[in-house]
């Protein structure tokens, strides 16, 4: 049987907090059944929080009110909700039902987890698909 993972480790209630915090708001709570608003669709449905990395024109289209919580940026990367590969992606905590989330995973999927970055791409286009081996290889290295 599962355990119950304890947020309020060190005597500071932090997760306590944090909960009490997303339970106020209309957008982020969830109620006992786990339904709660998607942050993408804004159905209200059965819901599940994970970490998605989202561009700038998304976020300014989803609004922050069903977010959770930013977590940080990154300078390059592929946005989760529309698949383009952008610069300035923020990576956020959020809730999503079942539909949004097979979405993300299936974008995630047939990129190829990372392996369809357009540089990386072109990389492979004007060096071979052995590209990585030889710029490292010091007996027939290119860049000598």
């Amino acid at each position: 049987m599962a355990t119950k993972l304890n947020v309020d480790t060190g005597g500071h209630a932090v997760g306590k907090k944090l909960w009490e915090m997303h339970q106020a708001h209309e957008q982020t709570s969830v109620d006992n059944y786990k339904e709660g608003v998607c942050f993408i669709c804004f159905h209200k449905d059965v819901v599940s929080a994970t970490i998605i990395d989202i561009c700038g024109d998304c976020a300014g289209k989803r609004g922050r009110e069903a977010l959770l919580v930013p977590i940080g940026e990154k300078y390059y990367g592929m946005c989760m909700v529309c698949g383009g590969w952008k610069f300035h992606i923020e990576n956020i905590n959020a809730r999503f039902c079942r539909g949004c989330y097979k979405r993300i995973v299936g974008r995630l999927r047939d990129d190829g987890h990372g392996a369809g970055d357009p540089f990386w791409k072109s990389l492979r286009r004007k060096h071979g698909k052995d590209w990585a081996w030889q710029m490292n290889d010091s007996t027939k290295s290119i860049r000598r």
